[in-house]
Formats: C-alpha cells, structure tokens, sequence
C-alpha cells in the first residue's frame, strides 16, 4: 500500500508540474497564491449578476447563495433602487 500512494503522489506532482509549465508559457503563474477576498468579490459579483463585487452586500445573497444563507432576495428580503 505505501508503494501505491508513493506513485499517486509522484503522479500528482508530475501532473502539475505539466500544468505549470503549460501556464508559464502563457506567462500565467498557477503557484501564485490568490487571497480569499478576491474569491469572495468574485463569488459575490456572480451571484448579483455584476450588480456589486461587495460580498456583505445584500446583493449578493440572491438565488442559490440565498438559499443557503436561509434568506437573501427572492427568498424572503426585497429591495428597489431609488435614484
């Protein structure tokens, strides 16, 4: 058993040393580490339909993302623009 896990680790090494090596002639660097919060403003523009990139903004809590706070808009909470 040792021996197997010792070649699906050296598997998935060689994997992404392929995948790196494939994005750094792109001139993407995939070991680049991405903080959190541009995930966070990224998940929360997706979910408002590029309405806000806030992600504590009750925009953002629509459809699924709503569902699974347990309220949001359409699932409890309205709004309107006022201008």
């Amino acid at each position: 058993m040792p021996e197997l896990v010792a070649i699906l680790e050296s598997r998935a090494k060689q994997v992404h040393e392929d995948r790196r090596f494939a994005a750094s002639l792109k001139g993407i660097d995939i070991d680049k580490s991405s903080s959190s919060d541009e995930w966070e403003r990224l998940k929360a523009k997706v979910y408002s339909k590029g309405q806000t990139s806030d992600p504590n903004s009750i925009l953002a809590l629509q459809g699924d993302a709503a569902q699974r706070a347990g309220f949001g808009i359409g699932n409890g909470l309205d709004y309107e623009v006022i201008e």
